[in-house]
């Protein structure tokens, strides 16, 4: 089984692609709204809910967005907090050739669990 769903706003686009034992969300283009939380929190909040209900790995891969912005990390670092207390897998995947991926999604590694439940990996 393999379930797709893109959500778009303004010039960011996020996909996510359920199967058997994963949900990935692949973000594109740029997030500059100034409230970005309103349209990506509650995508973030139901692909969580249905990992942790379903027992499936969350993947967020933002190796191909092209800019967001500092507003966007506070909905990344509230699901990271949630996932911490869950019982899901969630990986973050950057492109770390990327400058400015590397130091935001650097600063992330504070959420890394010991027992790798919480990962985040540059590739």
């Amino acid at each position: 089984m393999r379930k797709t769903q893109v959500f778009k706003n303004n010039l960011l686009q996020i996909e996510t692609i359920e199967n058997d034992t994963s949900i990935s969300t692949k973000w594109n283009g740029k997030s500059v709204d100034r409230k970005p939380g309103v349209f990506i929190t509650p995508i973030l909040m139901k692909v969580l809910k249905r990992g942790n209900e379903q027992n499936k790995e969350i993947v967020l891969d933002f190796r191909e967005i092209e800019y967001m912005n500092s507003s966007t990390i506070t909905p990344i670092i509230k699901i990271l907090e949630r996932a911490k207390r869950g019982k899901s897998k969630i990986t973050i995947l950057y492109k770390r050739a990327l400058k400015w991926q590397q130091l935001i999604f650097s600063a992330l590694e504070i959420f890394q669990t010991t027992d790798e439940r919480v990962q985040i990996i540059g590739c």
